[in-house]
């Protein structure tokens, strides 16, 4: 049984690492802006799996750090925290969400009708692309 909450930021932090910087010191999975966000937590069998960090300016909300532990990839986790949070930005009556994907992940968000923009950089050994979706 699985079930999403809102979480402090430190709660993520380890997932982030664990997840997206294996390679790099702790401090890495930190963001400047952490306290700023909100900050969501999948758990299955009472145990912090998925994470994902939302981050609302003005009618756009931007989705950073996702991150489900990798033994629980491709059983469906992330698809629910996904479907989660764009209803939390549909309800919050955003026009955008939007994040700055892997791309080798971009695959993930078309599926739930992100497109890919032109946008795209290469940071910490990785090539991003900038998706979108719009809402309204």
């Amino acid at each position: 049984m699985s079930h999403i909450e809102q979480i402090p930021p430190e709660l993520t932090w380890h997932i982030r690492r664990q997840v997206l910087y294996p390679d790099q010191e702790f401090g890495k999975a930190i963001l400047d802006n952490d306290d700023d966000g909100m900050h969501l937590g999948l758990f299955y069998e009472n145990k912090l799996i998925s994470v994902v960090s939302l981050f609302r300016k003005e009618n756009e909300m931007q989705l950073r750090k996702f991150a489900t532990v990798e033994e629980y990839q491709g059983k469906g986790f992330g698809t629910q925290l996904l479907k989660y949070l764009i209803e939390i930005a549909k309800t919050e009556n955003c026009k955008r969400i939007w994040c700055n994907a892997r791309k080798n992940a971009s695959g993930f968000y078309i599926k739930f009708g992100f497109t890919e923009t032109e946008k795209t950089y290469y940071k910490d050994g990785h090539d991003f692309v900038i998706m979108e979706k719009i809402l309204f």
